[in-house]
């Protein structure tokens, strides 16, 4: 299955998401969405409705759910990678705060521009690190909202395209980090900022001669710099401009397919707390006697080969070998 054909196999699954998650197997999740395509389109567009879908793209919805040819799927087909893991977004919000972010950016680098840094985790699907939220995916179109029309995005030369997973994975790493900004000698640990994400997951992917200060903090002003002085850095904004514009046309249909992947995501996070619930437990019941040590020892080595096979790991649930 190539590329696109899996985002569009992506969207039609994420018109049913939701109904999906609490499906027992993949074979009783395709039966529903065999039922669910022969409903009438009154009652696709009620799901469509509930979805956020606004009234004039409710056939496109259909076209989707239903596996039609439609104009979205066409113009996302155009679109298809021009955006990969790794590309960085350089941005100013509207708001007071970030303009005056940003001025204060220009202490660091006269020509800064910037008062925040997002990534590009998967297609049109970014990562970055926000106040009170913390670090978290949106889709493109949500990242560039309430910003300056001067937005530019800058892509590393080194980047290949085996490094893309790398990437991917290193973006999964720090989902749900609290945000924080801290002068540090090393990259946090706990916490992270927006450029301070990005940095760690360079880092992280091994990707050489980013340029990327090891200051103690990081600033957007310092990925202005790379992106008008450093030879490896490259301004890929006009290049990549249609995938955004087409985020911005469709952000409600965009957001279906993204919502598998990061429902995805979030699942897996569950999943690992739930089983650093389960270790503890199993430690506890070991010193209350209620089970033995051997079958401590089995139970454990059990949970421990599940996640030897995952292909994620996140920043707060590593384990003692």
């Amino acid at each position: 299955m190539t590329k696109i054909e899996q985002l569009k196999e992506a969207a039609r699954s994420a018109a049913t998401a939701e109904i999906f998650g609490r499906m027992a197997s993949k074979e009783a999740s395709a039966q529903l969405l065999k039922q669910i395509r022969t409903l009438p389109d009154a009652a696709l567009d009620g799901m469509a409705k509930v979805s956020g879908v606004p009234p004039e793209q409710f056939h496109i919805h259909r076209a989707i759910v239903r596996g039609e040819p439609n104009e979205f799927m066409e113009e996302l087909g155009k679109i298809d990678g021009l955006l990969q893991a790794g590309d960085v977004i350089l941005m100013t919000g509207k708001s007071l705060a970030s303009q005056s972010l940003a001025h204060v950016q220009k202490a660091v680098y006269g020509q800064a521009r910037s008062s925040h840094v997002a990534m590009v985790h998967a297609d049109l699907i970014s990562i970055d690190a926000m106040p009170k939220i913390g670090v978290t995916n949106r889709i493109i179109s949500e990242v560039l909202s309430d910003v300056e029309d001067n937005w530019r995005v800058i892509r590393h030369q080194r980047v290949q395209k085996q490094d893309l997973e790398s990437i991917a994975r290193s973006c999964v790493f720090y989902l749900a980090q609290p945000y924080k900004i801290l002068p540090s000698g090393k990259s946090a640990k706990k916490f992270s900022y927006c450029s301070e994400l990005v940095r760690k997951v360079y880092r992280d992917s091994r990707i050489l001669d980013t340029g990327i200060p090891n200051n103690l903090v990081v600033k957007p002003a310092n990925f202005d710099q790379l992106a008008d002085h450093h030879p490896q850095w490259k301004d890929i904004t006009d290049s990549v401009r249609p995938a955004v514009d087409l985020c911005r046309k469709y952000p409600e249909l965009i957001s279906f397919f993204a919502k598998l992947f990061i429902e995805g995501l979030k699942l897996n996070r569950k999943r690992f707390d739930e089983r650093t619930a389960t270790l503890a437990y199993i430690q506890r019941a070991v010193k209350a006697g209620k089970i033995s040590r051997e079958k401590a020892m089995e139970m454990t080595q059990m949970i421990k080969k599940i996640e030897n096979n995952m292909n994620h790991n996140f920043w707060d649930v590593r384990r003692k070998d």
